[in-house]
């Protein structure tokens, strides 16, 4: 990770190279974007009084802290034409330090540093970029996207609620870059990172629970390198239950003359997946290679069959956005489709979406099943599979449970029913 002034002319430079292309007609030209963040906002932004905001250079405004001139928020719309701004987001997208927000804009990518998080989201057609900077503020990438949101919100552009990501410890962020290029592996009972110390204040560990208190529908959100799974567990009235881990990927795919390849966003460059494909039907086909599956084609509107529906709406908002063409794509696999078939030497069912412009997503779920079963009056999770690791419930509190495998521990919640029946698109 680069430091000082160095992290900000890494973090800086593309902007100013984007803001050297041809100016853009149809940017919001009477747009102020001083007008776009208050006082208030850049102060709890940055954890300390501001200045007001003044324009730096067209279309930029900023905030600069009193007490220290470098701690400051920046806005900035960007004046290239609307090709180069996608371009140019495309590329944020695929870099392995970036990572994409859902539910902002038509999409929406956060870089940090020690000192700086920039976050730029597209509307239409149009870039925004809000950063923050500062040496004192210790939540960085919490508060530039949390200013991002009200600066779309003024901006006219799309917001959806998110589910709030699971708290992770500085040695998780560490391996998330170590773990960049690595392939992901379907994830099971005892693939969790440690739990930090702060999920652990409000259970009590107790000598006997009551499996009964298990029934229901629970979900937990953990991380691997930068892939976020979401996990399902649910426990049936006989004590049988099952688990179902979702991750999801977006990229650009190129798929032509039955060769196909995905570069997936945060990765090493050049670390994608492929394999080749094949047309079997007019709404089916079949692919080998990274993926092996075979397709069938989903209507507009119609949910996964081999997906549980509680986990399909805990699914992020896609944050694949059109683009212009950087790769090609056989006519006849654009759409939304569902398989069935191997990921990383085990079963796994896929969504995945791949549009005209070659943004594609790609969603996989695997699952695992088992009974709870006592043992010195706690509960354990016994998986089917007995090469599989056995977990035990060890606390109780108020909305959910902990389990351990002796390791690692999970803190999982209790889902809200029902939830929304709206339909929407990967």
């Amino acid at each position: 990770m680069l430091r000082s002034i160095r992290s900000y002319t890494w973090l800086l430079l593309p902007l100013v190279l984007l803001s050297c292309g041809k100016v853009g007609s149809l940017f919001g030209s009477t747009t102020d974007p001083c007008a776009l963040v208050t006082v208030e906002e850049a102060q709890q932004a940055l954890g300390e009084p501001v200045e007001e905001g003044t324009p730096s250079e067209p279309k930029t405004c900023l905030f600069k802290a009193h007490r220290s001139d470098g701690n400051t928020v920046t806005v900035q719309l960007h004046e290239s034409s609307g090709q180069d701004r996608r371009a140019w987001f495309n590329k944020e997208r695929l870099r392995r330090d970036s990572r994409l927000i859902p539910g902002l804009g038509e999409g929406a990518v956060r870089i940090d540093s020690a000192s700086l998080s920039r976050l730029t989201f597209l509307h239409e057609d149009e870039l925004i970029t809000v950063i923050v900077a500062s040496t004192k503020q210790k939540h960085l990438a919490d508060a530039v996207t949390r200013l991002s949101r009200a600066v779309a919100e003024r901006y006219g552009a799309t917001l959806t609620a998110t589910i709030p990501s699971t708290v992770t410890s500085p040695t998780a962020e560490q391996n998330s870059h170590q773990e960049a290029g690595s392939r992901v592996a379907p994830v099971t009972l005892t693939q969790i990172r440690p739990a930090p110390e702060a999920l652990q204040d409000g259970p009590k560990k107790s000598t006997s629970i009551d499996p009964t208190n298990l029934i229901g529908s629970w979900h937990t959100r953990v991380s691997r390198g930068t892939t976020q799974h979401d996990l399902l567990l649910v426990i049936k009235p006989n004590l049988e239950w099952s688990l179902s881990s979702m991750m999801e990927f977006d990229g650009i795919l190129n798929a032509e003359s039955g060769l196909w390849s995905l570069e997936r966003a945060n990765t090493f460059k050049g670390l994608g997946w492929k394999g080749t494909y094949r047309i079997t039907a007019p709404n089916a086909f079949a692919t080998t290679g990274s993926v092996q599956a075979n397709w069938k084609r989903l209507v507009t509107d119609q949910n996964p069959a081999r997906i549980p529906a509680e986990l399909w709406n805990l699914r992020r908002e896609a944050t694949s956005v059109p683009v212009f063409q950087l790769r090609t794509v056989d006519p006849d696999l654009i759409g939304q489709w569902e398989g069935s078939g191997t990921y990383a030497g085990g079963p796994a069912t896929f969504v995945w979406a791949i549009q005209p412009s070659a943004a594609t997503d790609l969603l996989i779920v695997d699952s695992l099943k088992g009974t709870v079963q006592l043992k010195d009056g706690l509960p354990q999770l016994h998986p089917a599979q007995k090469k599989q690791q056995r977990v035990s419930v060890i606390a109780f509190n108020d909305h959910g449970f902990t389990t351990t495998d002796g390791k690692t521990n999970l803190k999982w919640n209790k889902l809200q029913q029902p939830q929304s029946t709206e339909t929407r698109q990967l």
